[in-house]
This record gives C-alpha cells, structure tokens and sequence, in this order.
C-alpha cells in the first residue's frame, strides 16, 4: 500500500501543536534558520529603525551617494556577487564596506567613499 507523500509524520505533529499553541513558531524559525546558516542574528527591530533613520537623514543631507549610484560605479570595475553592504562613520565620514565574492570564491571587502563613491580600500580575506 503506498503512502500519500503529503501526509506527515505524526510523530512531528504534537511539537508543531505545541509551537502554534504558544505563538513561537514566527518567533522561533528564522532564529533557527539564521543560527543554521552560521550567520549571526539579526539586529533588534528598534536597532534597525535607527540605522535606516540614519542612513535616510545623511542621504537626504547629501552626505552620501544613494547605493545603486555607488554599485553602478563598483560594477565598473569588479566583478562578483555583492553579498554584504553596511554603512558606517570611520574617522568622521560615511563609509559604504561593500563585500563580493568573485567567480573563484575569493572575498573581497571594499571600502567606499560614501560621499563621492571612490574607493578608500581593497582587501582580500584569507
């Protein structure tokens, strides 16, 4: 006798039950996920709020390039996939740290004038 392939394991279902009874499913899988992937969690809402708060205030301001106009000058002259971006202050002006992985799986970490989108620094992680 063949056994649906949408049923599930009844073994599995009292946990779900008891993760949807207390609320912690949303609360509890893209921790685990996160956590899985190695990667570190992510900010709290409130520390995110902030950041994006800031980011906004300097764009507005002019302090800094919008990041597509940034990417589009990065892509230029590298190729890769972006995978991190953050904006930071260092030394008192915005920095856009720009990390890619080439087409041989090496990291390159690129630090981004964010007013004027020249590249401060290129380094290669080991």
């Amino acid at each position: 006798m063949r056994q649906n392939p949408r049923r599930r394991n009844p073994r599995h279902l009292p946990l779900l039950f008891l993760f949807l009874c207390l609320g912690l499913v949303p609360a509890v899988l893209p921790t685990q996920l996160v956590l899985a992937q190695g990667a570190t969690p992510a900010p709290a809402p409130e520390e995110e709020e902030d950041d994006q708060e800031t980011a906004r205030r300097a764009l507005e301001n002019k302090e800094i390039l919008p990041l597509s106009t940034v990417l589009a000058r990065i892509e230029e002259n590298f190729t890769g996939d972006v995978v991190e971006i953050e904006l930071e202050r260092k030394r008192g002006a915005w920095v856009y740290e720009i990390e890619i992985i080439d087409a041989d799986g090496r990291v390159r970490d690129i630090d981004v004038d964010a007013r004027s989108g020249d590249v401060i620094t290129i380094e290669f992680d080991e």
